[in-house]
Protein backbone atom coordinates (compact mmCIF):
# COMPACT_ATOMS: atom_id res chain seq x y z
CA UNK A 1 0.00 0.00 0.00
CA UNK A 2 2.67 2.30 0.75
CA UNK A 3 4.71 1.34 -2.44
CA UNK A 4 1.66 1.90 -4.40
CA UNK A 5 0.57 5.37 -2.62
CA UNK A 6 4.42 6.76 -3.18
CA UNK A 7 3.90 5.86 -6.80
CA UNK A 8 1.28 7.89 -7.23
CA UNK A 9 3.04 10.56 -5.31
CA UNK A 10 6.19 10.58 -7.17
CA UNK A 11 5.69 13.16 -9.61
CA UNK A 12 6.19 15.75 -7.05
CA UNK A 13 9.81 15.17 -6.75
CA UNK A 14 12.15 16.34 -9.33
CA UNK A 15 11.78 14.60 -12.37
CA UNK A 16 15.67 13.71 -12.37
CA UNK A 17 15.96 12.05 -9.15
CA UNK A 18 16.89 8.66 -9.08
CA UNK A 19 14.31 6.23 -7.53
CA UNK A 20 15.41 2.69 -6.88
CA UNK A 21 12.99 -0.22 -5.08
CA UNK A 22 14.84 -2.83 -3.27
CA UNK A 23 13.38 -6.12 -1.64
CA UNK A 24 15.18 -6.38 1.27
CA UNK A 25 13.22 -8.73 3.29
CA UNK A 26 15.20 -11.29 0.62
CA UNK A 27 18.27 -9.93 1.06
CA UNK A 28 18.44 -9.25 4.64
CA UNK A 29 22.74 -8.87 4.63
CA UNK A 30 21.75 -6.03 2.16
CA UNK A 31 19.23 -4.40 4.84
CA UNK A 32 21.72 -4.94 7.65
CA UNK A 33 24.61 -3.13 5.29
CA UNK A 34 22.65 -0.10 4.66
CA UNK A 35 20.71 0.08 8.17
CA UNK A 36 24.51 0.27 9.24
CA UNK A 37 25.53 2.54 6.50
CA UNK A 38 23.23 5.38 6.65
CA UNK A 39 22.29 4.98 10.35
CA UNK A 40 18.66 3.86 10.14
CA UNK A 41 16.92 0.97 11.69
CA UNK A 42 15.14 -1.20 8.76
CA UNK A 43 11.69 -1.08 8.61
CA UNK A 44 9.57 -2.54 5.86
CA UNK A 45 8.23 -0.54 3.46
CA UNK A 46 10.46 2.27 3.94
CA UNK A 47 12.01 4.97 2.20
CA UNK A 48 15.23 6.30 2.69
CA UNK A 49 16.86 10.04 0.92
CA UNK A 50 20.53 9.76 0.44
CA UNK A 51 22.52 13.10 -0.17
CA UNK A 52 25.81 13.27 -0.69
CA UNK A 53 26.48 9.84 1.22
CA UNK A 54 24.19 10.54 3.58
CA UNK A 55 20.43 9.62 4.79
CA UNK A 56 18.62 12.99 5.00
CA UNK A 57 15.38 11.65 5.30
CA UNK A 58 13.73 8.32 6.05
CA UNK A 59 10.16 7.37 6.81
CA UNK A 60 8.57 4.51 7.36
CA UNK A 61 5.04 2.96 6.15
CA UNK A 62 2.06 5.49 6.19
CA UNK A 63 4.84 8.80 6.78
CA UNK A 64 5.84 7.89 2.85
CA UNK A 65 5.37 11.14 0.80
CA UNK A 66 6.83 12.12 -2.07
CA UNK A 67 6.33 15.77 -1.13
CA UNK A 68 7.65 15.15 1.82
CA UNK A 69 10.82 13.81 0.39
CA UNK A 70 10.53 16.79 -2.31
CA UNK A 71 11.25 19.28 0.16
CA UNK A 72 14.34 17.70 1.72
CA UNK A 73 15.75 17.38 -1.59
CA UNK A 74 16.73 21.39 -2.00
Amino acid sequence: MAKKRFELDKDALPQETPLYFLDLIKHRDLSAAIAKTFDVYHESPQLLLIKDGKCVYHASHGEISGEIAAAHID
